[in-house]
């Protein structure tokens, strides 16, 4: 037997006594992965536990483990005021395009002006005979980096959305996009964007919602490696001093690594190098 991360980055157990029959489908926090039947660790009701992969249940969860470099992505200025040009109109007085945000009142305009100022960027929007009018009129949905990509989506939580949390503790982002009309043809750059975060290993939510107006593409995130770049680019504006998930993914590690160790049917094969991993990686748990 070994104790090692698998194909699919999680933490299993290889125990070639375990018949290889059938392979199970699972959907952890919206990632999809199939396997066939194997030990699996998984965490349920804060406690540590050796099931086969055939058994594993609603709430509980298991490790994901990767490495990452995305910590030391850096803010792009240039690339996250593109989400100010998904919606373009054309002025035929001056035969210039020029870019609007839909549904936003004057004080919102002024208030996310101040959050642009304390950003250090040089956009503002004002209120004209076109609505609620933002100075930039670049190309938009050009985001090809890491970087960008991540800029990018910050920018739609400052114009479309929130971070969520309470008492200087920040717990999840959340985006709602209006589309409509001739614009409806965005869902399609906003699903490559939370396809490209998606293969970067952030878990993400993107789907749309139907109403009477159009469509309100909506985002969501938890996922603590997103929201702790975040909390650094946005410090400037406000200052988060916890994220939720992170500070109890770290207080459940540190019972993993306890577990691993004190555990009699953890084999010591991969131990090591499994030990080492989890102090150097990434971990996630995903909830099924």
């Amino acid at each position: 037997m070994k104790i090692q991360k698998d194909e699919n980055n999680l933490l299993t157990i290889f125990n070639e006594n375990i018949p290889q029959t059938k392979e199970y489908t699972y959907n952890v926090s919206g990632y999809l992965f199939s396997d066939f039947d194997k030990w699996i660790i998984v965490l349920h009701k804060k406690e540590w536990k050796i099931i086969n992969l055939k058994n594993l249940g609603d709430t509980m969860s298991v490790v994901y483990m990767k490495k990452s470099g995305n910590k030391e992505l850096n803010f792009n200025k240039e690339a996250c005021v593109q989400a100010t040009t998904i919606f373009q109109g054309f002025d035929e007085e001056t035969g210039k395009k020029y870019a609007f945000i839909p549904n936003l009142t004057e004080k919102e305009g002024e208030e996310k002006n101040e959050i642009f100022k304390k950003l250090g960027l040089k956009q503002r929007i004002q209120k004209t005979s076109k609505g609620m009018i933002c100075e930039n009129n670049d190309d938009a949905n050009t985001y090809k980096t890491k970087e960008e990509i991540f800029s990018y989506l910050l920018w739609l939580v400052i114009l479309y959305g929130k971070f969520e949390g309470k008492n200087k503790e920040l717990n999840t982002l959340k985006i709602q996009v209006p589309l409509f009309g001739q614009y409806i043809k965005e869902q399609e750059n906003l699903d490559d964007m939370v396809a490209s975060l998606q293969k970067e290993w952030i878990f993400i939510k993107g789907d749309k919602m139907t109403n009477k107006n159009g469509i309100v593409y909506q985002i969501s995130s938890n996922d603590y490696e997103l929201l702790e770049i975040y909390t650094k680019w946005y410090e400037p504006v406000e200052k988060f001093e916890k994220i939720t998930k992170l500070e109890f993914t770290q207080e459940m590690k540190a019972k993993l690594v306890e577990f691993l160790q004190n555990n009699a049917e953890i084999p010591q094969e991969g131990k090591v190098e499994v030990l080492k991993q989890l102090q150097e990686w990434t971990i996630k748990l995903l909830t099924k």
